[in-house]
């Protein structure tokens, strides 16, 4: 069951989802692949290769053990994993926080607050489109980082949200009510960016660089 974000009193969800499906593509091509190479290795030591007395029949029986094998972890790390982290990660703005579920629990979300945010603009998904409407919605949140939300679906309109929602944050509209909580440090890796469009007075940092930001504690 996908995770739920922690949400401080009079904070409403506004919007909930996850990157597009084609974030899926490659784990299902590898998938395909996976399966065409055991079926062509198989049918090739059948073919080669057809023993009939000890031990070889056993050593033959091995080696089809050890490609069934093979293609299995394959097909967990490449295809099952991929699939597990695109449910399980999720894309949500509430009246007060831009927020980026993950898997691995809550140590490992980030929540960064609305009226802290500087821009929000959207970057074009790699490859054709092909009528797909995602894209990469990149948020800059100042000193506390930024996040870099991957083939968000309808990532125009999401940014839009975003733009409108923080823009309500800080004119005092719904949802900005409520005290403040205490923050504890949090990791965050290839989904959030120090700085989205930096500055060119500014240093560039190395992007596999981690850095700590606040997040939300309840």
């Amino acid at each position: 069951m996908p995770a739920r974000p922690v949400l401080q009193p009079g904070e409403r969800v506004l919007v909930a989802t996850r990157a597009h499906g084609v974030r899926l593509l490659r784990p299902f091509l590898v998938l395909l692949l996976t399966v065409f190479a055991l079926s062509l290795a198989q049918r090739a030591l059948e073919l080669r290769w057809r023993p009939v007395a000890e031990p070889w029949t056993t050593v033959h029986a091995g080696l089809d053990l050890a490609l069934l094998v093979a293609a299995g972890w394959v097909v967990l790390r490449s295809c099952l994993r991929p699939l597990l982290r695109w449910w399980r990660t999720r894309y949500v703005l509430t009246t007060r926080h831009l927020v980026l579920l993950r898997p691995g629990g809550g140590r490992r979300d980030v929540a960064l607050p609305l009226d802290r945010l500087r821009r929000v603009g959207v970057e074009r998904a790699r490859g054709p489109s092909l009528g797909r409407r995602d894209g990469r919605v990149v948020a800059d949140f100042g000193p506390l980082g930024g996040l870099r939300l991957e083939h968000a679906p309808e990532a125009h309109r999401l940014a839009e949200l975003v733009r409108r929602a923080a823009d309500e944050r800080r004119a005092g509209g719904p949802g900005s009510a409520g005290g403040a909580r205490e923050r504890r440090p949090t990791r965050v890796e290839q989904d959030a960016v120090v700085a989205p469009r930096p500055d060119p007075s500014v240093p560039s940092r190395r992007p596999w660089e981690r850095r700590t930001v606040p997040q939300e504690q309840e």
